[in-house]
């Protein structure tokens, strides 16, 4: 009896996981796009990268270099962020010019304007989401006879 219960478990806890995981990867695409409409847009510099390395669970060190980016407002000010999306070799130079886009009443809200810079979260936590439901769903249906 418990073992026929299992994939009744597993699937729910998988489906209400993998759910949640789709709501979130929405707000964040939700929040991204209104980013997008209001944001201004400006060129920026790469002024450096920053290093990061981190050891993961299983005990793998990984290496991740974050650009930091400058860029000045109208007014003259400088404003300085560092980029959200790491990767394991640099995707730039120092000196490098990138557009990018910051929310006029908070500048220091900036990000650069590429794709993966600005659509990385939303797709991998409603990937991610997506699968986990399927399965989940999979799951229940066998626990339900359905397939």
């Amino acid at each position: 009896m418990a073992g026929q219960q299992a994939p009744g478990l597993v699937g729910g806890i998988f489906a209400g996981l993998g759910g949640l995981f789709v709501v979130m990867g929405l707000g964040f695409a939700y929040h991204t796009r209104n980013f997008i409409a209001t944001a201004q847009t400006a060129t920026g510099q790469v002024i450096a990268l920053e290093y990061r390395r981190s050891r993961g669970s299983d005990g793998t060190v990984s290496h991740l270099y974050y650009p930091v980016v400058e860029f000045a407002l109208p007014d003259g000010e400088k404003i300085r962020f560092e980029g959200q999306v790491g990767s394991s070799s640099p995707r730039f130079r120092v000196g490098e010019s990138v557009e990018i886009l910051y929310d006029p009443r908070r500048p220091q809200v900036a990000r650069i304007n590429r794709f993966w810079d600005l659509w990385l979260l939303p797709i991998v936590f409603s990937g991610i989401g997506s699968v986990f439901f399927l399965i989940g769903v999979g799951l229940l249906a066998k626990r339900l006879g359905l397939i």
